[in-house]
């Protein structure tokens, strides 16, 4: 039986977001990070979930919960008024001033049509977009990028896997936003209950969120019995978990799957090396030559150990995806029912792609033998 939509939309209000990246080696990001948790889901209940019942809304980077906009609206807000120097709005609002022309244009067709893809703006900037980086003198792009982050803009769709740009106003619902006490409150305790267990650093460093949390609201949350001290053996510095995750709770079966290199578990690399022992990078901008565990590795989840790495890639012509490495830590199991684990959920993976088949490299019984 495939996880429902409802189950769908529990997973990411408990992550508090879905990073969005345009890798698409096996499958986007968002879409990985749904399968690890919940296996073999209907693709088409994220898009409902997204562009009819907008119980999920897109971002420049995230997807995310409808029902969290009031505490991201905070930012919003902030970036609005010119009053966050993290975001350098500055020289944002200054260009966006310079190129009102533009930005008129683009407000006037999506109130005129409703939605449209980028190819339907006219470049109407007097004042190019520079940067070191792929943004340069892609203007209207960048306009809307930071319509979007205003908030007069939204995704409204997606056509081709290309974003339809829509007016926020009628798109998404009017909130109020928080009051930044309220916000550092609820931001603290949502990437608590992500994270499970973090020290004051972690939850600051959780995305989508992490920018919210504040010392006064970690110990009001404390004060009030919601967050409580823990001691991590080998591990400096308080922690601190969500009470209601310390609840003796029935024991779940052990489960095998596979991790995006941006799944949130894993997402912060030191904390990941603290507390699974597995030192893990991604080695996408690594020369080839200098790879250790692949392109795309991704690691694997055995029940709550990490004990490798699968190097997947879908070739979709032959519908066939391939196993390019495979690497087990060290102090893994080899056991015969861990070998049959990690196929199987290589298996899901290249069904959840769209592959009928897999390939592994030669010598992989090398792997599992003992070092």
């Amino acid at each position: 039986m495939r996880p429902s939509a409802r189950s769908i939309l529990q997973t990411v209000e408990h992550l508090g977001y879905l990073q969005l990246d345009p890798t698409n080696v096996v499958a986007r990001n968002h879409l990985l990070i749904l399968w690890s948790r919940l296996g073999r889901y209907d693709r088409a209940d994220l898009d409902r979930l997204l562009w009819t019942d907008k119980a999920l809304y897109e971002t420049i980077s995230f997807i995310l919960p409808t029902s969290d906009r009031p505490l991201h609206e905070v930012r919003t807000r902030t970036i609005r008024r010119g009053f966050d120097p993290a975001s350098r709005t500055g020289r944002m609002h200054k260009w966006i001033k310079k190129n009102d022309l533009l930005r008129r244009d683009i407000i006037a067709r999506l109130r005129k049509h409703g939605s449209l893809p980028l190819t339907a703006f006219e470049d109407r900037a007097t004042d190019s977009w520079t940067s070191s980086g792929w943004t340069s003198d892609r203007n209207v792009s960048q306009m809307l990028m930071f319509l979007l982050r205003l908030g007069e803009v939204a995704v409204g769709g997606r056509a081709g896997g290309k974003k339809m740009w829509t007016l926020a106003k009628g798109w998404l619902p009017s909130v109020r936003p928080m009051t930044a006490k309220a916000a550092a409150r609820a931001a603290t305790e949502r990437a608590l209950g992500a994270l499970g267990v973090a020290t004051f650093r972690e939850l600051q460093l959780a995305y989508a969120v992490g920018y919210h949390v504040t010392a006064d609201a970690l110990a009001s949350l404390e004060h009030d019995g919601i967050a409580r001290r823990v001691t991590i053996e080998g591990l400096r510095g308080p922690h601190f978990a969500h009470v209601k995750l310390l609840r003796k709770r029935a024991a779940e079966p052990e489960r095998t799957t596979l991790l995006s290199p941006f799944d949130s578990l894993i997402i912060n690399r030191p904390r990941t090396e603290l507390l699974f022992g597995m030192r893990y990078r991604m080695e996408i901008y690594v020369p080839k030559h200098l790879r250790v565990r692949g392109f795309w590795a991704m690691p694997i989840l055995h029940g709550e150990q990490l004990i490798g790495t699968v190097d997947p890639k879908v070739d979709r012509e032959r519908g066939r995806l391939d196993v390019i490495t495979f690497r087990l830590e060290r102090d893994a199991p080899r056991d015969r029912s861990t070998r049959r684990a990690i196929e199987t959920a290589v298996e899901d993976l290249a069904a959840f792609a769209g592959a009928t088949e897999v390939t592994w490299p030669k010598g992989i019984a090398s792997s599992y033998s003992r070092r």
